[in-house]
């Protein structure tokens, strides 16, 4: 499904986000040379906008700028290096997705179609209501002077399209989990039915040992699958979540400062600009992930659902293989995780929210000397 999509996701690589091509050492090398260019022109961007201050800013809004800028190119250096040092290993994610796919198809004798239309129009009009919501600062830039934003732009780029991508890729996990997740219910239904049922016309092939040993197989397929994702994307995650939740919260600083009149009103367009793409962003990636998490629990009940069904007719290794299994998906869960730092969840909303509510009680005090 992904290499399907490579054609497309190829051309990301102007960004440093994505590989070019898999096979060709030459543009592999131009590549990530080409990366450490974006590399090299964030810092020295960074470092020219440092070394000439805005004199006529508040110490305390020049401070705040400083520090989300810098979290932003430590955050696209970060991207762009993973990329760097992961180049094979994105191809390899690629490919486990293509050998589960094949997997669903000959071992679960599944029809895997892609998914469905709504999933690439939530990840299109996401793509593009972020690269249009740039317009706003754009043109606060242009017609006032907006601190730091032309010399940043290529990294709200980076990041914002950085989000997109692993919103799809997330998409795609979950897709499949969610495919696992309806035949281990019709595995349950044929033995709830006694094997009398016409499921994919064999029954007994559901219920037998082998078909049970495929099922595991498989989650066990796309448990490495998730943690392959966790530790090619784990630390741009966790950079691009601390960029957001940096974001949204300061815009709200500079909410506060437009509407006590230290700022003009025009100011809010570029605010609104970034905070309402910052809050839609760690929404629907943490929905994504809970989406993930919630199939991993409805697995789970699927097998202590099998396992508590009484059919005498199971045999000894069927129950010991279904044990091993639901001991298997309570261990290995299905879940986003950002390097250990926390699950990508909707546990992780709550949380961001205490933490946004107390930057902004602590920005509104420093703001009232």
């Amino acid at each position: 499904m992904l290499y399907s999509l490579q054609t497309y996701l190829k051309y990301f690589a102007f960004l440093g986000i994505v590989p070019w091509s898999e096979n060709s050492a030459n543009s592999r090398f131009i590549q990530r040379v080409y990366s450490v260019f974006l590399i090299v022109f964030n810092i020295a961007t960074f470092g020219l906008a440092i070394y000439f201050p805005q004199k006529r800013e508040l110490f305390l809004s020049l401070m705040v700028n400083v520090i989300v800028f810098a979290a932003k190119i430590v955050c696209v250096t970060v991207i762009v290096l993973q990329m760097i040092f992961h180049y094979d290993d994105y191809y390899r994610f690629c490919m486990e997705i293509k050998c589960l796919r094949l997997g669903f198809q000959c071992e679960l004798k599944m029809q895997v179609e892609g998914m469905n239309w709504k999933s690439y129009a939530k990840i299109l009009g996401l793509g593009a209501g972020l690269l249009l919501t740039i317009l706003p600062s754009v043109y606060v830039a242009v017609s006032n002077s907006l601190l730091y934003f032309w010399p940043s732009l290529l990294s709200i780029l980076v990041i914002r399209m950085q989000s997109v991508l692993m919103l799809l890729y997330v998409d795609i996990l979950g897709h499949h989990v969610n495919l696992l997740g309806k035949r281990l219910q019709d595995v349950l239904n044929c033995h709830l039915k006694g094997g009398n049922c016409i499921l994919d016309g064999n029954c007994n092939q559901l219920c037998s040992l082998e078909f049970l040993l495929a099922l595991k197989h498989n989650h066990m397929g796309l448990y490495y699958l998730f943690t392959h994702f966790n530790g090619l994307f784990g630390w741009s995650i966790v950079c691009i979540y601390v960029v957001m939740i940096l974001d949204s919260t300061v815009n709200i600083y500079w909410t506060q400062q437009v509407l006590a009149e230290v700022y003009e009103y025009r100011y809010l367009y570029a605010t609104f600009a970034v905070y309402i793409p910052s809050i839609i962003m760690i929404f629907i990636f943490c929905r994504g992930g809970e989406f993930c998490k919630r199939q991993n629990v409805i697995i789970g009940s699927y097998l202590r659902n099998l396992a508590c069904h009484p059919a005498p007719a199971k045999e000894p290794a069927y129950n010991e293989l279904l044990s091993e299994f639901i001991m298997q998906v309570e261990q290995n869960s299905l879940a986003i995780n950002a390097e250990g730092f926390m699950n990508i969840d909707n546990s992780l909303l709550m949380s961001i929210l205490a933490a946004k509510v107390t930057y902004m009680i602590v920005l509104m005090q420093f703001s009232s000397y």
